[in-house]
């Protein structure tokens, strides 16, 4: 179960938020041990013991900028530690607004704390040589003062022993507590320095990690936000630099738009909610990745998330992909236009799966048809992926579709999308989900830009309503772009090259191993996920195609293969062979008769494509154009449609040939596919 931390415990220039009053001290899991007492005040820390005799340990520092906050706060990371092996402790120190104690109390507290762990290792089952010195902000800043701040050693301890860890691991820590020669601040950084003089309780210098560098220093690793207002990076960076300028290993991992406090796992909705539980998760899976860097740990992290900004892992995958792996069959669909359909990053991925789980035999479904966007994806999910049987994992791509072939509105986006994943779901509630959003020339300027296309935003809301992990290649590519590693023409253009391929499906695999590692673990998802309310009631989640026996074509339409040897443009092979309704003549007429919320059609617009006349349930006519900028060459595959927001029910629809046509068009004609409805009577098949 997850936690729900305090209000965010920051170290605050001369604002500084208390907790809420509680009972104290807290009740916490895990074995408590008073490891000090100061006149009446008994200080615990409390014990969450790893598997492994003499195992490594880990002390965790809450912060609260040196006057407030609870151990509780790092409970989540000591929890999933001591999963892992490692035996975690969470610590209470002095503050100020509980023992009216100045920083420098603090900071002989936390070398105590560490000087207790290690003169108890043998009855506590860890090992003295690897003890690493936790915490966050004012946290952050006493952990570090166990390893380079000599002193301060608390009257009656046993000094033979000693109080320096042999790692740090640092979240937003403040390292830098007076001005330092050298460094390059800012006027206000600099003066929110000075007014620390007054809560230190001894000179600043003599508490400030960063005036005390020297080699010899245990490794360190440092997470920090961008945007934290109340540690600034700049003194952050400035601590590694001077770190490794000595000898020492010192790793600063810098999260983008992160705030003081990025790294506490809370609870919320939305996209901020998410953002704040993927930091969460990438910090510790970046500690993880450090202490078994240390040879402390081992094996590949037990978290849901991969460790970069642009590729979310949600919802069940974890729990779809253990069935599959415990299943002799298993069907994977792949649903997309041009993208899915060319030998790209899918058969990648089907080598991935098939080499991952040797003991399944996978059927594929290769569901990729060029040009096609998330509306026809919708109403040919039944024919051309549930018909195979239900799927057990989806991979889903339109945002470049829905974007520049399409143009579809916001609600179009999403009517196409989540349509698909509810049929999905219908079919089969066990199933996963990767949703990938692939990258044009302008979704790429928009991510540049910092911001989303409206298409890959719209489907990744879709996305994070229903928990499906998603890939965000635009932002993607545009990071790589920026540090160097990759250029919009080795990425190979929007129908990407060999190196773009790989990159996406290296991403894909990285979603899957995560969702595969923390299966079962303490961070994995619940085991089910209920298909929440739909964003859209007029989505296409009863999406398919209309029955022969309710389309009537009337004079002037036709049933069968048109002569395209005698018709200009380029034809797609893929169609040649189909049967399809098609009229040249304008006022022929061809009436439809259905039950639901949408009706529209699957056509082939070449050069002559013309415009038809639409009626429905008698109302007013309205014309709906065929003709694509595609169409000049191409007998180009689209859906169109004729109303989106019907109301549930029977309804009768008209369909006339127009004597208009685009400008650009050679004539009339109008070449159905399929004629597409989202209701119940739906079949699929022709």
């Amino acid at each position: 179960m997850r936690v729900m931390l305090m209000t965010l415990l920051c170290l605050a220039g001369l604002q500084i938020q208390a907790t809420a009053q509680q009972s104290w001290p807290p009740q916490i899991e895990g074995e408590r041990h008073v490891y000090k007492q100061v006149g009446e005040t008994q200080l615990n820390l409390w014990v969450l013991r790893g598997e492994a005799a003499s195992s490594p340990a880990i002390v965790f520092f809450f912060g609260g900028g040196w006057s407030a906050g609870t151990p509780e706060q790092f409970l989540p990371q000591a929890r999933y530690l001591a999963a892992r092996g490692m035996t975690a402790v969470v610590a209470d120190y002095r503050v100020a607004a509980r023992q009216q104690v100045r920083a420098v109390s603090c900071v002989e507290d936390a070398k105590s704390a560490v000087r207790w762990l290690r003169s108890h290792a043998a009855e506590l089952g860890i090992d003295p040589q690897r003890i690493c010195a936790a915490g966050g902000s004012a946290g952050g800043h006493i952990a570090c003062c166990t390893a380079l701040i000599e002193g301060l050693d608390a009257a009656g301890e046993d000094v033979a022993i000693s109080s320096v860890p042999n790692a740090l691991a640092l979240f937003n820590p403040a390292v830098m507590l007076a001005p330092l020669p050298g460094a390059e601040l800012s006027e206000s950084e600099t003066q929110k320095l000075q007014s620390l003089a007054s809560r230190t309780g001894v000179d600043p210098v003599l508490i400030s990690p960063i005036h005390h560098v020297r080699p010899g220093m245990p490794p360190t690793v440092i997470f920090h936000g961008n945007a934290d207002s109340t540690v600034s990076i700049a003194t952050v960076a400035e601590f590694e630099k001077r770190m490794v300028d000595a000898g020492n290993r010192c790793e600063l991992k810098r999260f983008a738009e992160a705030p003081h406090g990025f790294f506490n796992l809370r609870e919320g909705r939305g996209r901020n909610g998410e953002r704040q539980r993927e930091w969460h998760l990438r910090t510790l899976r970046q500690l993880d990745v450090f202490l078994t860097s240390l040879g402390w740990l081992a094996g590949e992290p037990t978290l849901p998330v991969v460790d970069n900004d642009n590729v979310h892992v949600r919802g069940h995958l974890q729990r779809a992909l253990t069935r599959l792996a415990g299943q002799s069959e298993a069907r994977v669909a792949f649903l997309g236009g041009s993208i899915t359909e060319m030998e790209g990053y899918r058969p990648l991925v089907e080598k991935w799966l098939t080499e991952r789980f040797p003991q399944t035999k996978f059927s594929f479904i290769r569901a990729g048809i060029s040009s096609t966007c998330s509306h026809t994806g919708a109403f040919r999910f039944q024919r051309d992926v549930a018909a195979h049987g239900p799927v057990d994992l989806l991979l889903v791509e339109f945002a470049v579709n829905d974007d520049q072939d399409a143009g579809h509105d916001a609600d179009g986006c999403v009517r196409g999308m989540e349509g698909i994943l509810r049929q999905l779901w219908r079919h089969n509630p066990d199933a996963g989900a990767v949703m990938l959003h692939f990258v044009n020339p302008a979704m790429l300027a928009t991510a540049q830009a910092g911001e989303m296309q409206l298409s890959a935003k719209q489907h990744e809301a879709v996305a994070r309503h229903y928990g499906v992990s998603s890939i965000d290649l635009p932002a993607e590519l545009a990071d790589r772009i920026k540090d160097g590693t990759m250029s919009w023409e080795s990425w190979g253009g929007t129908h990407p090259g060999p190196a773009g391929n790989r990159h996406t499906a290296d991403l894909v695999i990285e979603v899957m191993q995560a969702a595969l590692a923390s299966a079962g673990g303490a961070n994995a998802e619940p085991e089910e996920m209920p298909v929440p309310e739909p964003l859209l009631t007029s989505s296409f989640a009863e999406g398919g195609f209309l029955p022969a026996e309710s389309v009537r074509p009337g004079t002037g339409w036709r049933l069968g293969i048109p002569d395209w040897n005698a018709l200009p443009g380029s034809k797609r092979e893929r169609f040649l062979g189909e049967s399809l309704y098609f009229s040249e003549q304008p006022g022929s007429l061809l009436t439809l008769e259905f039950s639901g919320t949408a009706v529209g059609a699957y056509v082939l617009a070449g050069p002559d494509a013309g415009r038809l006349d639409v009626r429905v349930d008698g109302g007013e006519w309205r014309t709906v154009e065929l003709y694509h900028n595609y169409s000049a060459g191409l007998h180009y595959p689209r859906t169109v449609m004729f109303d989106s927001e019907l109301p549930p029910g029977r309804h009768v629809v008209e369909v006339r040939v127009s004597a208009e046509q685009h400008e650009k068009s050679r004539g009339h004609a109008a070449r159905v596919l399929q004629f597409v409805v989202n209701g119940a009577a739906v079949s699929a098949a022709k």
